[in-house]
């Protein structure tokens, strides 16, 4: 566990949430020293605020899959009868299915750009990361890809397979309601120089620049 420290523009950091499981090499929890390379950015995922926004997403990602699947010839009307079975059907589907899937795909395209991934569960969320540096663009495409991916098959498949609508339809709701994260860091990545190299961190990621990049970075602030 690391405590409080400071950010790259000066501001207090909270403490980094506990670490229950991983698979694979730990997640970094602070920025690496490269030689030639200084931190330029360090930015924190705020969990408290994007939980609460994730939560308050869920009826707008309600209305997006069920217009997109209508509009491209799905069905335009869903119904969800309340069971104890159809509970314990939707509970695995949001604590288990959702998080495995977008996981693997946040692995998936790691491997792809030439990250090795590891997986792990924290206090109240499961992450993928990797401890190679990577470009703006890839670490943008690496936390996008379960969004994108998950979205389009879930859609496909519930016009293909109208028996499963409603189920798919949790999938896609919970899966981009938890990508609120993942749309905050590719935001966040706007203020990254394109010269940076990105690294994952356990609570948000780093973004190192060439020292004479770094210089300029500082003086135009």
């Amino acid at each position: 566990m690391t405590g409080e420290g400071a950010s790259a523009n000066g501001g207090r950091r909270s403490p980094v949430p506990p670490i229950w499981f991983s698979l694979g090499d730990p997640p970094r929890r602070e920025p690496p020293v490269v030689p030639g390379y200084r931190l330029a950015l360090w930015e924190q995922v705020p969990l408290g605020r994007l939980s609460t926004l994730s939560c308050l997403s869920l009826p707008l990602w309600f209305v997006l899959f069920s217009l997109a699947a209508a509009v491209l010839g799905g069905q335009s009307e869903f119904a969800v009868v309340f069971t104890f079975r159809t509970i314990l059907v939707g509970l695995f589907l949001m604590l288990v299915v959702v998080p495995l899937l977008h996981e693997a795909v946040h692995g998936i395209m790691s491997l792809l750009i030439g990250a090795r991934p590891s997986f792990g569960v924290g206090a109240g969320f499961a992450f993928t990361t990797f401890r190679e540096p990577v470009g703006r663009l890839a670490y943008a495409a690496i936390a996008l890809a379960p969004l994108v991916v998950i979205s389009i098959a879930g859609i496909a498949a519930m016009i293909w397979w109208p028996e499963g609508a409603e189920a798919t339809l949790v999938v896609l709701i919970v899966n981009a309601a938890g990508a609120v994260g993942d749309l905050w860091m590719v935001w966040r990545l706007r203020d990254v120089p394109p010269n940076a190299r990105l690294y994952d961190l356990a609570d948000g990621f780093a973004a190192l620049v060439p020292e004479e990049a770094s210089s300029q970075v500082r003086a135009e602030a």
